[in-house]
């Protein structure tokens, strides 16, 4: 059995996060104190972080996933519940749209915009030389921004926050964004790592249960291989590092086993090895491959059967597979394993140069675990593929009907607390190492797999 090593500070706010349960519900939705700058600044086009000018107004530039209008409608739910002027017989499932978008409030939220995979420091550095980094941003690898010194340590700001409640949201995602003791994000939303499936090339005898073990995923290759012309399951070692917990008895464990190989590398190494040689095995049998016949990518040519992926491009390869696509969990030891979903926690960073990182920080977390703001996202926007990191049913069950990958989340509820948060940029060094090591390795190098060479550990 591994053990991972959690230090003081994890510890600390870990403590912090189930401590906040016991406040007062009056204690919910402080009043949030003015900036103490004394720049008389304000309006839309204030670039220098959150300010609020003559008239009382503070503003934030943001870089959010949404609409405009979606944006405006949470900053005047946030302006309303700190200033107790917020409907309680209302929800931000049913709450009238127009009169919150054209509500009179003292924020002024601009909202630059970003992808729904978050801002890569590539996007930062173009900010950043182009007239400054937004206030707040939803951030590809915060620990990347951090390293890069375009993300403010907001460790003190979580720690008494009074929306990071340790009952109502999945604390294990606040406490995977640590790095050295140091909070540089604060989870918004989750994807998961999961296998899809063109429904073209399902066996005749019928497609895989959603639950299966790695036997019966082979077995289900095979019969694909013999009823199709296709390549049954494209690049399987970008599974890999995902298959940690399958190979060690359904026990949750990280990305890669890179927790563990710090730990005990002797073990680590042996589930390591298991798993890549399930992976091997799929190539000698050739129920996987890298590329089709014309050297092409099997997902985008549309000869692959199955793939691996985040559920980040359920609406891209929607698009692309109109009404073919279904999904798969990932593999189990055993198909009554409950399942160790492998997820991904998108997070809102705040930059070290916002003037007033408590009011950014206190709007990201806003957006990030109040029910009303949360069940307000998910009516205005299209969150297929996007998971909640809100424990609140009401969100939870507005989530499970976000398209075809609704039933995927109806799941994925019931085995949230199992979850492992992976990276998923390739501004991760070990993301980005990993992704690159075990491709050249499947193709043809060392017979060995080498853990620290995938690591990029010198």
């Amino acid at each position: 059995m591994f053990v991972r090593k959690i230090g003081a500070a994890l510890l600390a706010l870990c403590m912090s996060l189930s401590l906040s349960a016991c406040r007062n519900e009056a204690d919910t939705f402080p009043v949030i104190g003015e900036a103490t700058s004394s720049t008389s600044q304000s309006g839309p086009e204030t670039s220098a972080g959150a300010k609020p000018g003559n008239d009382g107004i503070k503003t934030l530039k943001v870089a959010l996933p949404y609409s405009e209008e979606t944006v405006k409608c949470l900053s005047a739910m946030f302006y309303a519940k700190n200033h107790g002027t917020w409907d309680t017989s209302v929800t931000g499932g049913d709450v009238d749209i127009r009169s919150l978008a054209t509500a009179a409030t003292n924020y002024v939220i601009q909202n630059i915009g970003v992808t729904n995979d978050g801002a890569s420091l590539e996007n930062l550095n173009g900010w950043k030389n182009s007239g400054g980094l937004p206030d707040l941003y939803l951030a590809a690898d915060p620990q990347s921004a951090a390293g890069a010194g375009m993300a403010a340590d907001l460790s003190s700001f979580a720690s008494g926050n009074p929306y990071i409640d340790g009952s109502k949201i999945y604390a294990a995602s606040v406490s995977s964004q640590l790095d050295e003791g140091r909070l540089y994000g604060i989870p918004h939303y989750s994807t998961a790592t999961v296998i899809f499936g063109n429904r073209d090339y399902i066996p005749k005898n019928g497609r895989l249960q959603a639950k299966y073990t790695t036997e019966d995923f082979t077995r289900y290759l095979e019969k694909t291989n013999d009823s199709n012309k296709c390549i049954p399951f494209a690049s399987a070692y970008e599974l890999l590092p995902y298959l940690g917990s399958c190979f060690s008895d359904d026990k949750s464990v990280s990305y890669m086993m890179f927790d563990e190989y710090r730990a005990d590398k002797e073990s680590a190494e042996n589930v390591i090895a298991a798993a890549s040689g399930f992976v091997k095995k799929l190539y000698d049998s050739k129920l996987t491959a890298n590329t089709d016949k014309e050297g092409a990518d099997p997902v985008f040519s549309r000869s692959a059967a199955l793939w691996v992926g985040s559920s980040v491009n359920c609406r891209k390869w929607g698009e692309y597979y109109p009404d073919k696509l279904y999904y798969l969990h990932l593999p189990c030891n055993s198909t009554s394993n409950p399942g160790i979903p492998y997820l991904r926690a998108y997070s809102l960073c705040v930059s070290k140069d916002c003037s007033n990182k408590q009011f950014a920080a206190e709007f990201a977390a806003f957006i990030s675990y109040d029910e009303d703001a949360q069940m307000l996202i998910y009516r205005m926007e299209n969150m297929e593929g996007f998971m909640p990191l809100v424990r609140s049913s009401k969100v939870w069950n507005m989530a499970a009907n976000e398209g075809a990958f609704g039933s995927m989340v109806t799941d994925f509820r019931q085995t949230m607390d199992n979850a492992v948060y992976c990276p998923g940029s390739f501004d991760n060094p070990l993301y980005r190492n990993t992704n690159e090591y075990t491709a050249s390795y499947f193709m043809g190098g060392s017979d060995r797999f080498n853990p620290e060479a995938c690591y990029g550990i010198d």
